[in-house]
């Protein structure tokens, strides 16, 4: 290190020194606890949860580590047992005939597996049925999966459904109100029809630019959707379609022979 003074070299080694020193300390603060207490936010029973289940120890100073065992925990299971009773409005001898029936474990927080489970209970409640029945639905049954109508390839979202016919959404619901089409399923606010209504409406565009009336349509779809008139509809609606064909040939003709 030539050029330099032994001076200046001792103050850089200095510095050195002081700021691994600082680097080893912030790396592990130390905090008491009742700091740590605090910036957890944990009450005395919370606190004592932590140390039955062996995440935290009782003692007298806490460091990061520690916080981080709170973090990765409540990341696991971000729902507190307060908010679950606010949020379904449970009293605590609901609570515990969900541990009762071994739906949940006892705790004072619960994952999103959990909040599955008080939804679906919150559900039965809604149709009447008695805390004892709810939970035995949910411990025999189990939670019932949520259906992803987004998902079904049997159905088709009603803008799918006018840009693939090319019939407007406007007179799709029209012909839904007329009873023309089957009704769709509301999904998040979303309409999901069956995709053999596809047919329906174009078969209904058809009849009508060819002259047939709305109130002819529904009567022959309605005689098509009957096992014991379908026959005899389709039968008759075929004559006169056979009857529309000959007159336009009939009126071809005549076109072409105008001079």
């Amino acid at each position: 290190m030539k050029g330099f003074s032994k001076v200046f070299i001792d103050t850089l080694l200095s510095i050195i020194y002081i700021t691994r020193i600082e680097v080893l300390y912030m790396s592990d603060k130390v905090l008491s606890k009742q700091d740590f207490l605090k910036r957890t936010k944990l009450n005395n029973e919370k606190f004592q949860f932590f140390i039955d289940q062996v995440i935290l120890e009782d003692k007298d100073t806490y460091t990061e580590e520690d916080l981080e065992g709170i973090r990765e925990f409540r990341k696991l299971n971000p729902h507190d047992i307060n908010d679950i009773i606010k949020k379904f409005k449970l009293s605590k001898d609901q609570i515990k005939g969900f541990t009762a029936f071994g739906l949940i474990e006892k705790s004072l927080f619960f994952s999103n597996k959990d909040l599955d489970i008080f939804q679906s209970w919150q559900k039965l409640k809604r149709l009447g049925y008695s805390d004892e029945a709810c939970f035995k639905v949910l411990s025999e049954v189990g939670v019932p999966k949520e259906e992803n109508l987004f998902e079904d390839k049997n159905l088709i979202q009603l803008k799918d459904l006018s840009e693939t016919t090319l019939i407007s959404e406007r007179t799709i619901k029209f012909y839904e109100k007329e009873s023309l089409i089957s009704k769709p399923r509301i999904y998040k606010n979303k309409r999901f029809y069956e995709v053999k209504i596809i047919e329906d409406l174009l078969l209904i565009r058809d009849l009508q630019q060819i002259g047939y009336k709305l109130n002819a349509i529904a009567e022959f779809l309605s005689a098509a959707g009957n096992k014991n008139e379908k026959l005899e509809a389709v039968s008759a609606m075929k004559l006169e379609l056979d009857e529309k064909i000959k007159t336009t040939k009939a009126i071809i003709k005549r076109v072409e022979n105008i001079k």
